[in-house]
């Protein structure tokens, strides 16, 4: 992990793609709890919304138990921002589940963007963009797979035409 000395003490390491990469099955995880509790807490605000949900200055006891369970979303939800901070992200976009790292991107310093459900990382975006933007991350690693027959075939074609003179 890289420090950056102009950041300010709370900001986040830079890290290396190997390292977030390795978080993914912590963030699986993290990803998904997130996304139910944001869901749930989406719920209860359009319970909370319906009319006739008690009188003003007046709380029912239905209404009561929302804002309860609202407090325990919100306490859910400070853990997991907790523990994604713990293992050196932030949460850029919470009802995404939008997990983001600092790192580097064509040697300048920008956000490893992460979702649920992928299994890389796959996007990122600047340091001055907006939070739960996301860009397709450049081609870091070359994929070596084995040539098809074809591929072979041409390839073989290739070799044979550049060593004629």
């Amino acid at each position: 992990m890289k420090t950056m000395t102009d950041l300010s003490t709370d900001s986040p390491p830079i890290m290396e793609l190997t390292e977030v990469t390795a978080r993914i099955p912590l963030l699986e995880r993290i990803g998904v709890d997130l996304m139910k509790v944001m869901e749930r807490k989406d719920q209860i605000v359009t319970q909370c919304k319906k009319p006739g949900r008690g009188r003003e200055g007046e709380e029912s006891s239905p209404m009561t138990a929302l804002k309860e369970e609202l407090r325990g979303l919100s306490a859910h939800f400070t853990e997991l921002r907790e523990e994604v901070q713990a293992l050196g992200g932030t949460i850029a976009h919470s009802s995404s589940a939008t997990v983001e790292f600092l790192g580097e991107v064509n040697g300048c310093i920008g956000w490893l963007s992460w979702q649920p459900g992928e299994e890389s990382i796959q996007a990122w975006r600047p340091v001055d963009g907006e939070p739960g933007e996301r860009f397709p991350l450049p081609s870091i690693t070359l994929d070596i797979q084995s040539p098809s027959k074809s591929d072979a075939d041409n390839q073989e074609e290739n070799n044979e035409e550049e060593t004629v003179t």
